[in-house]
């Protein structure tokens, strides 16, 4: 081995050593590093955390956490804000499902669309059972194209039901009305 490989003085000059040791990767890879301190949650940081979870929409929620903090004792609000933080997150989801449900809505709220809905499914597995078995499997399998527009149909009806969305009258209802 040379001089220069054993890290030994070459010409009054030291070798540079290594950023890591070559021999030895396995001790330097998984050695025991300190690890960073973590600081505690405290009540300023978990409601700063809530907020900006809640989103800028809600300054005045956080206006209103913010007098009930101040009213707490700090080992009450440490517990109060970590419960502002859930709040938040359900707000954000809440949030969420209300964007997901707007294309539903104008489904619900369209009678072309919510027929469209309910016809091409049916269609679908009408031609599927055409292509497969010819004019004798659509009239063998009549019933489960029933059941497939039904279904459909249904869950059109539900969510109608569960989201109050009821498509304007038909212009025939209102001429006689």
């Amino acid at each position: 081995m040379s001089a220069a490989a054993s890290g030994q003085r070459v010409r009054g000059k030291e070798e540079v050593a290594l950023p890591f040791p070559f021999f030895d990767i396995p001790g330097w890879f998984f050695s025991s590093a300190k690890r960073p301190r973590r600081r505690p949650w405290t009540a300023r940081r978990l409601f700063a955390l809530a907020g900006r979870i809640a989103g800028a929409r809600r300054a005045s929620l956080r206006s209103d956490w913010s007098a009930v903090l101040a009213e707490l004792p700090p080992h009450e609000a440490v517990r109060a804000s970590a419960g502002m933080v859930v709040a938040a997150l359900r707000l954000r989801a809440a949030d969420v499902a209300q964007r997901c449900w707007r294309p539903a809505d104008r489904v619900l709220a369209s009678r072309t669309l919510s027929n469209m809905v309910v016809a091409v499914p049916t269609a679908a597995a009408m031609w599927i059972l055409f292509r497969h078995g010819g004019e004798i499997g659509v009239l063998v399998n009549a019933e489960a194209i029933a059941v497939v527009g039904a279904a459909f149909r249904g869950l059109i009806m539900l969510g109608r039901w569960w989201r109050d969305a009821a498509p304007p009258e038909r212009e025939a209802q209102r001429r006689r009305g």
